[in-house]
């Protein structure tokens, strides 16, 4: 962020009307930092007060950000895959160790970060939380037959993502599942 310091949102300004970048990025449900590249790129009015930058709440609510893409016109209707070119799943469940996770959700930001999650041959990866049980987490692997490595390859990555997560997944008590997806859209 250039030559700003952030401060504590106790010490910023309060002007009726305006609100911090933190507070568009909430409003927003956008990252700070990308709304501080929208306001420094002009797509998102911005006021510099002292040292930060506030927006008016009224630019904030019209902001409309720029889809890519061509927008959808219909729904995509569910699919099955050619038998030459079949989806399979790859499932692991898995328990978050007593009280690691906030140390867990900071490795996945910094598996992220670093594209470390991007299985070879996968055309999806998920890593969902549940309701039922908040300490357990499901890893879901999407692989395409026509182009998903050998097993060997891909039990290799697997190993080095969970070797990424030893100190904080219980891995000794993961339970597994492969299947067939027998419709997608």
């Amino acid at each position: 962020m250039s030559n700003y310091t952030l401060k504590s949102q106790a010490e910023l300004p309060s002007l009726k009307g305006y609100v911090s970048i933190r507070e568009a990025a909430e409003m927003l449900g956008l990252a700070r930092k990308t709304v501080y590249e929208y306001v420094t790129e002009g797509r998102i009015p911005g006021v510099k007060a002292g040292d930060i930058i506030l927006v008016r709440v009224e630019d904030v609510e019209n902001f409309k950000p720029n889809i890519s893409g061509r927008p959808r016109t219909t729904i995509p209707q569910w699919r099955i895959s050619p038998a030459d070119n079949t989806l399979f799943q790859t499932r692991i469940f898995v328990h978050i160790k007593p009280g690691k996770l906030s140390e867990f959700r900071q490795r996945l930001d910094e598996i992220r970060r670093q594209k470390a999650h991007l299985f070879p041959g996968t055309i999806a990866r998920y890593i969902a939380g549940s309701q039922k049980d908040p300490q357990q987490v499901e890893i879901s692997l999407i692989w395409r037959s026509s182009v998903a490595p050998d097993e060997a390859v891909r039990q290799q990555a697997l190993e080095e993502f969970k070797q990424r997560l030893a100190d904080v997944l219980d891995w000794e008590n993961a339970s597994y599942d492969e299947g067939s997806i027998f419709m997608h859209a």
